[in-house]
């Protein structure tokens, strides 16, 4: 009796790691049966195939056109722009603008602000009396010291009055309020310093200072 030939053994079947899913599917196969997700054919690049070559084919593309295709351009104009301005604001604070400083004083509350005037710099403010009682005709007198610092280093200090609409200058009953203004140069000026004070108008000492520290201010400063 003849011996018959057994049969070939079938090709072994191979298998590859999906670049998607990273699970094992046969090589050959056109979509993984785990992700679904399409295959590259044997041989390929399969990370060439698992990262998208552009936005579009990352999912980014939308029904009326991708958000940089339709204002990339605008976008890439309007940087430069914006660069441009914030330089032009630091520049112009830098050298142009001018700063106001009020020195906090619970009891003397001074409210102000900076108003260019041609040349000069004009300051308006005013002087809220939270403190004690400062009548007409006494030696005590509300004041605030104006300090102005320049670029150069120069520095200039004025006292002034508040002025209630009733009474006369540094003259204010608690809770009432006085206006005062004073102009400088506004070549180089960098700041304006207010402070106020309750003086004593003898002796030129200030009875309520900042800081809690006495001070002499020759007359004249």
């Amino acid at each position: 009796m003849d011996k018959k030939t057994p049969p070939a053994p079938e090709a072994l079947i191979q298998y590859s790691s999906c670049p998607y899913c990273t699970l094992q599917v046969k090589v050959g196969d056109p979509v993984c049966l785990h992700c679904k997700k399409p295959l590259p054919p044997p041989g390929g690049d399969a990370r060439k195939a698992a990262a998208p070559s552009s936005p579009r084919a990352a999912g980014y593309r939308t029904s009326g056109g991708g958000v940089w295709d339709r204002y990339g351009k605008w976008i890439m104009a309007a940087v430069p722009v914006a660069l441009a301005l914030v330089v032009v604001a630091i520049i112009y604070q830098r050298w142009v603008g001018v700063r106001i400083t009020v020195v906090p004083n619970t009891s003397l509350p001074v409210k102000a602000a900076l108003e260019k005037k041609g040349a000069l710099v004009l300051v308006r403010g005013t002087v809220l009396n939270e403190g004690e009682d400062i009548p007409d005709l006494s030696l005590k007198s509300i004041g605030v010291m104006v300090e102005f610092a320049y670029r150069d280093g120069r520095r200039q200090r004025k006292r002034i009055f508040p002025k209630a609409e009733f009474r006369g200058e540094g003259a204010l009953l608690r809770g009432e309020t006085g206006a005062f203004e004073i102009e400088a140069p506004k070549e180089g000026l960098e700041e304006v310093v207010l402070r106020s004070e309750v003086v004593d108008l003898g002796t030129k000492r200030e009875l309520v200072p900042p800081g809690g520290k006495w001070r002499v201010i020759p007359d004249g400063k």
